[in-house]
């Protein structure tokens, strides 16, 4: 348990796409929203490049600055994509199940893993913006 409460920002936002992905959004017709093509895919691709940013930091952080099974802390965001599809359609009438929403949230969680590799070696970003609670000895 105390594992997981490492993980508070990860799960804080495990939870809000999982009510976002479950919540009946029929009744939400704002005006403008249909002025931006495939709007949907664009909120799916950033829940879940947000959800595996979140996930590899915190993995980096308390795994000693290290992500020594990438694969592995991947996959996570992509079977629970997987997971909200099919609850969609076997738990609610209200949502469907959609292979471009899943692209759209692999595509978030590569694009999300290729951005935090990139910003975790670059040493000003890493040192001053990312992890400035960490002596720059910790980070090299």
């Amino acid at each position: 348990m105390i594992r997981l409460l490492k993980y508070h920002k990860t799960l804080g936002i495990i939870l809000a796409v999982t009510i976002l992905s479950l919540m009946n959004t029929s009744s939400i017709e704002p005006r403008n929203i249909h002025l931006i093509p495939h709007i949907d895919k664009i909120v799916h691709f950033l829940m879940y490049f947000t959800m595996a940013f979140f996930l590899m930091f915190e993995y980096y952080v308390h795994h000693k600055h290290k992500i020594t099974r990438g694969f592995q802390v991947l996959m996570i965001p992509i079977f629970w994509g997987a997971t909200m599809e099919i609850t969609q359609l076997v738990l609610t009438s209200y949502r469907g199940a959609e292979w471009l929403d899943m692209l759209a949230n692999t595509l978030g969680v590569i694009f999300a893993y290729i951005g935090f590799n990139i910003l975790k070696e670059n040493k000003f970003l890493n040192r001053f913006i990312l992890f400035p609670f960490f002596s720059s000895k910790t980070i090299a």
